[in-house]
């Protein structure tokens, strides 16, 4: 019985992973929904699994019970499955019982880092952890040189060569284009520079750019509840235009939380994404702005008019999106309704 009260409850099943990257401990996967032809019934849908991403962000899966070293043609791991207590890869400090941490879609994607919807691909942490060694994610705590590898940061005395640097978002000022995901540092120059074993700008840029980042050591993880229920929908973020074109510059996924990137000015015209119809009653899709955006908004524009949160009026666009925690959630009710607005956006 001793044994049995100190155990994690575990719901463990062995799938395919087809990446042939390393996976760790703790790291979430969706469910490769799209395998094969889709005229073809493929019950290996739901036990083929990938990365989180932007398009398969409703479809998760569960974590991966231990480290996997990277294999060519994929392999067969263990996951634990939503309902169970385990491990979980983490992007950020925890308390024990403080929040929700949700899997990140795309870029560091299977790292628990930011809060967004609860359910399936959710988490709450049962353990308090320090699991980073910095983070700036308003978008204005660091900059990166025009060699895409050299980073400015608060303090690099608790940093080593080999720790993991992680790109959420950034300043894009339409020369430098980012490749967001996780580099290892190469050196430390000093008490506030890093330089990246490889450049994080796949072009590099005239000027150094801002981003929002995390910085960590070896697999940071805690014991969590991997909740289940409804898909979360995970979390991804958006790195606004500089300057907005006044059409659709942002592509959103479908469901789940968007962060929105700040620190920056946008010059001559509000950036804008079109929010495309919902698929099902109940769908919810959120966006909260992480820092301040100078000159110009960040709107979300709907596809098809809605409602605003009065139940009557239609609802064109979310606008006055500007300032920090400026933040939206609607939920597809045959149209997309506002049901939650908060601090400076409006509705139009």
């Amino acid at each position: 019985m001793d044994t049995h009260i100190n155990q994690a409850e575990e719901i463990v099943e062995m799938v395919w992973y087809g990446g042939t990257d390393a996976i760790f401990q703790g790291e979430g996967v969706c469910f490769n929904f799209d395998y094969g032809t889709a005229t073809e019934a493929d019950g290996s849908r739901r036990n083929r699994v990938e990365r989180p991403s932007t398009t398969n962000n409703r479809h998760f899966a569960g974590v991966s019970r231990a480290d996997h070293t990277a294999q060519a043609g994929g392999q067969f791991i263990e996951i634990n499955k939503p309902g169970s207590t385990c491990m979980v890869a983490l992007g950020v400090d925890t308390m024990l019982d403080t929040g929700i941490l949700t899997c990140q879609a795309a870029g560091a994607a299977g790292r628990f880092s930011d809060a967004g919807f609860p359910g399936r691909g959710s988490i709450v942490p049962l353990q308090t952890v320090t699991a980073v060694l910095e983070r700036t994610v308003d978008g204005t705590g660091s900059l990166l040189a025009t060699d895409g590898k050299t980073l400015t940061v608060a303090d690099s005395s608790d940093m080593a060569v080999g720790d993991t640097v992680v790109f959420l978002a950034g300043e894009d000022d339409g020369t430098g284009v980012w490749s967001f995901g996780k580099y290892a540092i190469g050196s430390i120059t000093n008490a506030t520079t890093i330089v990246l074993s490889t450049s994080a700008l796949s072009t590099l840029t005239t000027g150094s750019l801002t981003c929002s980042f995390y910085i960590y050591t070896g697999n940071p993880r805690c014991l969590a509840y991997l909740q289940d229920g409804e898909e979360s929908g995970l979390v991804t973020w958006l790195s606004p235009l500089n300057t907005g074109t006044g059409g659709a510059d942002l592509t959103f996924m479908a469901g789940g939380f968007h962060r929105i990137n700040g620190g920056v000015t946008i010059g001559s015209d509000d950036c804008e994404g079109d929010l495309a119809d919902g698929t099902f009653y109940g769908e919810k899709i959120g966006f909260v702005l992480m820092g301040d955006l100078a000159t110009k908004d960040f709107v979300v524009d709907l596809a098809t008019n809605g409602l605003q949160n009065d139940g009557s009026t239609a609802l064109a666009e979310v606008n006055a999106i500007d300032d920090v925690t400026d933040a939206v959630i609607m939920e597809w009710q045959g149209q997309w309704r506002t049901i939650g607005l908060m601090t400076g956006a409006a509705e139009a």
